[in-house]
């Protein structure tokens, strides 16, 4: 599929700019941008799927401990039910990515609210954030105060919906693009992506 248009955004300065497809060498351009900040790429293709770049490092810069292990099943097992079983406003949680070690872990999580609340009138809401979590004192504990809202919307009925959210997927590797001091501009290529 080709890729229509293309945008680097910073979420954290809450700058843009559009990219320069060079189709024969299937490179996208970046002028522009900021050093050292890191920036989500947004690609929409023909069929209007939007693939979305999502930076999943870790919030802060403390380093990572160096002999951490790798995830484990029950790593993943346990952040799941933190996430679904956790009661928040909306109905619907789930873990779209995770990433990280055996010490912190960042997930990639959308929240859906579908059911009738008050003066909802039928409408959805919709959020995709990144929760932190830190295995501390045995356990794994989501860090407070640090989640980030990537995307939050609200949608008249299903049909709106499914028309906008199932066109967007979210990808990794799309995301934390950063150019070191001194450059202002970047040359993506595109790889395809699984």
């Amino acid at each position: 599929m080709k890729v229509k248009s293309a945008a680097a955004s910073s979420w954290e300065t809450k700058l843009a700019t559009s990219g320069k497809i060079e189709p024969a060498s299937r490179a996208i351009l970046f002028e522009k941008l900021l050093p050292d900040t890191p920036y989500e790429l947004a690609l929409s293709l023909e069929d209007g799927t939007v693939l979305q770049g999502v930076n999943l490092d870790w919030y802060g810069m403390e380093p990572a401990k160096p002999n951490a292990a790798a995830i484990s099943e029950e790593d993943t097992k346990a952040i799941t039910e933190m996430v679904t079983e956790t009661k928040t406003f909306e109905n619907k949680k789930r873990i779209l990515n995770l990433r990280g070690d055996g010490d912190r872990i960042t997930a990639l999580v959308e929240l859906i609210r579908d059911t009738d609340f008050h003066d909802s009138g039928g409408n959805i809401i919709w959020r995709v954030e990144l929760w932190y979590y830190k295995n501390q004192f045995g356990g794994w504990q989501k860090v407070q105060q640090q989640s980030k809202v990537l995307a939050r919307e609200r949608f008249k009925d299903q049909k709106a919906f499914n028309a906008k959210v199932a066109k967007i997927k979210w990808i990794p590797e799309l995301g934390g693009l950063k150019i070191p001091k001194g450059k202002d501009r970047a040359e993506v290529t595109l790889k395809p992506i699984e």
